[in-house]
């Protein structure tokens, strides 16, 4: 019995002592909860893995899709029918200005036209009726002038006014023809019209020739200090404005007109150059006239070029008369541009009675003649000349716009 109970015992030191040993309750409990925390560990990991992308299936290659149609209203268009647009609108704001009706803005017709191989559209539109031809045209240059500095409008008479951009047309304006509504009734009898030269240097004399109760022309520098303060000011009383156009004199360069003048060595490309960016400069003007010039304006070439150019921009030329050579009125005639000349200097002697005594001898060539011209400029002298002289003038001689005189017949 010693023997089988021993031989039992050592059976018992094997594999089922293990076994003995791993069922029971302590051991069993531990190999639980480690199987469990590996479990649990490993679900964190796969939990918080990054997902790879799916693999990606190479496609047949295909045709390339058609580009989706561009929607109506994103069309292209070029820069010249741009212009044309930005004239339509400038044409829009001058009705606005004048509170003309948009709705008597007739579309006659359209044209399409090409200019570098893109289309662009020429249009002709009836205006309504306007009470002040004049006016109308020097709004609408200082509306094209603020959207198109290139734009040029040309004045082809009583019924038609021509857009050109670029040197093309693009817009014909027939403008109904009707009698202008004046202030007061159409003078009868003499007439005479005062212009002040020079202006656009000296703000504070211009402030007071503004002021008078005088209807003066006023004659602005292309260049000056304060051009375009000027220009507002004297717009925004609604008086007339010149382009004072520096042109050269005998004694340059000694006297010297600026070097924004028109010289007789200049070519035709130079002239033309020059011309174009002087009136650039005030669109608001219905006229020329010229800043000393004796020389110039005995220059044949060079003044038939530049009343052609006047004439082109639709604007009249006055002659200062700077000089009894002058070929103004030849060269007008032949140009058919209007024409006006200089009858009397103010202030050449820079005294009040002289500039008042100038203005007696105005009147008395306006008596004599029917009209007169008379050119002063912003002299303190001339302001206080003006003053005194409008209290005790000859009321039947009318002062009036230079644009309300006739131009001389040739």
């Amino acid at each position: 019995m010693d023997d089988r109970s021993s031989d039992q015992k050592k059976k018992r030191t094997g594999l089922d002592t293990l076994f003995e040993r791993l069922y029971r309750p302590g051991p069993l409990i531990a190999i639980f909860v480690v199987a469990f925390v590996a479990l649990a560990s490993l679900g964190v990991s796969l939990l918080l893995e990054d997902t790879p992308p799916p693999a990606v299936i190479q496609a047949e290659p295909t045709a390339e899709p058609d580009p989706v149609p561009a929607k109506e209203y994103e069309e292209t268009t070029s820069e010249m029918e741009d212009f044309v647009k930005q004239a339509d609108l400038a044409i829009i704001e001058t009705l606005r200005d004048l509170a003309l009706p948009m709705a008597d803005l007739d579309l006659v017709d359209v044209e399409l036209r090409r200019h570098d191989d893109r289309d662009y559209h020429y249009q002709v539109l009836q205006f309504p009726k306007v009470d002040d031809r004049n006016h109308f045209l020097v709004t609408l240059r200082k509306r094209l002038f603020q959207r198109l500095p290139d734009a040029v409008l040309l004045d082809n008479g009583d019924n038609e006014a021509m857009v050109r951009i670029n040197d093309l047309p693009t817009h014909r304006l027939l403008l109904e023809s009707k009698p202008r509504i004046m202030a007061r009734p159409e003078a009868k009898g003499p007439k005479l019209a005062i212009v002040i030269d020079d202006v656009g240097e000296n703000q504070h004399l211009l402030k007071g020739l503004v002021a008078l109760d005088l209807p003066l022309t006023f004659a602005v520098w292309p260049n000056a200090s304060f051009t375009r303060e000027a220009v507002e000011l004297i717009s925004h009383k609604r008086r007339d404005i010149l382009v004072h156009f520096p042109m050269e004199p005998k004694g340059y360069p000694k006297v010297n007109p600026g070097d924004d003048a028109l010289f007789v060595n200049m070519n035709d490309a130079e002239l033309v150059d020059r011309i174009n960016a002087n009136l650039k400069q005030i669109p608001e003007a219905i006229g020329v006239n010229n800043h000393m010039g004796s020389l110039f304006t005995a220059f044949e070439p060079g003044m038939t070029l530049a009343l052609g150019e006047f004439k082109r921009h639709g604007l009249f030329f006055l002659d200062s008369m700077t000089s009894g050579s002058s070929v103004g009125k030849k060269v007008a005639k032949a140009t058919a541009i209007p024409f006006y000349k200089r009858d009397t200097f103010l202030d050449n002697v820079k005294d009040v009675s002289a500039i008042v005594h100038q203005l007696n001898k105005a009147e008395r060539v306006a008596r004599r003649s029917g009209t007169a011209i008379a050119i002063g400029h912003p002299y303190k002298e001339t302001l206080a000349a003006l003053r005194s002289w409008q209290e005790t003038r000859d009321r039947s001689v009318t002062v009036i716009p230079l644009s309300q005189l006739s131009p001389e017949r040739y």
